[in-house]
């Protein structure tokens, strides 16, 4: 069942159209994350559900309660629409404590004193910050910091929360550990959450579904398995993480056969390149380098490739291999 319904969302700022026709539809539970370089529009998108922006034309719902629909004249307050927000920046007030931060929206909200102090403790408990209640922010660490500001959009109890790219403040080993906190609580609570960031690697471990953003477009969503596989273009390809194109020869292909050209090369295998497009576009194949394997000169088979090996990387984890082909200047 739909949640969160964002429809034909248009966002323009004077001719500039920030978001251009951006739907998504989630379920009660699901992690979303809006992915995409700076400027395609991801944070802008996340603003209007949060209502810190107006739109030109779409709808936002939530649970079947239109948020926001200018054809319709309705606008929903941000403090009304029951919704949590984290920020980049934390958003903490440096003079006031953890608790009172984190009590802050209960206070606005009139709830009982006895109510608000068993919340914030419960909140503070649940992100690994129990105790902290009388502590300074400034005492704190960025990762600290930044479970609070997690802390105190749950003390409300909202039914989505909205992330804008919470972990980019972080250095990176504690970046990655977040990540995978963030993760587990999201999935432990049952929380609709919308998250948005630029790093291919946080939206995946996050994600139970990705949109990829360019230029104020949706240039595919689905799950992240599906998007990492089976990109359906060339920006989807490029943008998470690095992939090999090769040209293909419509003329050589056989689609019915699942086989392949490459412009100027072999012939392989592959069922997904062979849905060979309709469009003028040129046809291209796409493949990861941990898809491809280092065989001796004299072995043969499908899908098999000359290469000369032109520069190797130590990574830690891996090595990179580029290669240089006669079919493509350099794959990997």
């Amino acid at each position: 069942m739909t949640y969160l319904v964002v429809e034909n969302l248009v966002k323009r700022f004077g001719s500039f159209v920030a978001v251009d026709r951006v739907s998504i539809t989630m379920a009660k539970g699901e992690v979303c994350t809006l992915l995409g370089p700076s400027g395609c529009g991801k944070t802008t998108t996340l603003r209007s559900i949060a209502g810190l922006e107006t739109f030109d034309s779409g709808r936002v719902s939530l649970d079947g309660v239109t948020l926001a629909d200018p054809s319709a004249g309705t606008f929903v307050p941000p403090e009304k629409r029951n919704l949590g927000m984290v920020f980049q920046s934390y958003a903490l007030w440096p003079h006031k404590t953890v608790g009172e931060n984190v009590s802050l929206g209960l206070k606005i909200a009139g709830l009982p004193a006895k109510e608000i102090t068993d919340r914030v403790a419960e909140v503070l408990t649940l992100v690994g910050m129990g105790g902290t209640e009388k502590r300074s922010p400034s005492s704190l660490s960025g990762g600290q910091q930044q479970r609070v500001a997690v802390a105190r959009a749950l003390a409300l109890q909202p039914k989505c929360l909205l992330f804008d790219e919470p972990l980019s403040n972080l250095d990176l080993l504690l970046r990655e550990r977040m990540r995978f906190e963030i993760r587990e609580l999201l999935v432990k609570l049952g929380i609709t959450a919308v998250y948005v960031t630029h790093d291919q690697t946080e939206a995946m471990v996050i994600s139970d579904h990705i949109v990829v953003m360019n230029q104020g477009k949706v240039e595919q969503e689905g799950a992240p398995t599906d998007i990492y596989t089976r990109p359906s273009n060339r920006f989807t390809a490029e943008f998470l993480g690095r992939t090999n194109l090769l040209p293909l020869d419509r003329a050589r292909s056989e689609p019915a056969t699942s086989k392949v050209a490459i412009a100027g090369g072999p012939i392989l295998k592959s069922a997904e390149a062979a849905r060979v497009s309709d469009s003028n576009e040129p046809l291209m194949i796409a493949f990861r380098p941990e898809m491809a394997r280092l065989v001796r000169t004299d072995e043969t088979g499908d899908n098999v490739m000359d290469g000369k090996v032109t520069s190797t990387s130590f990574l830690g984890s891996h090595t990179q291999v580029g290669l240089s082909s006669p079919v493509t200047r350099s794959i990997c």
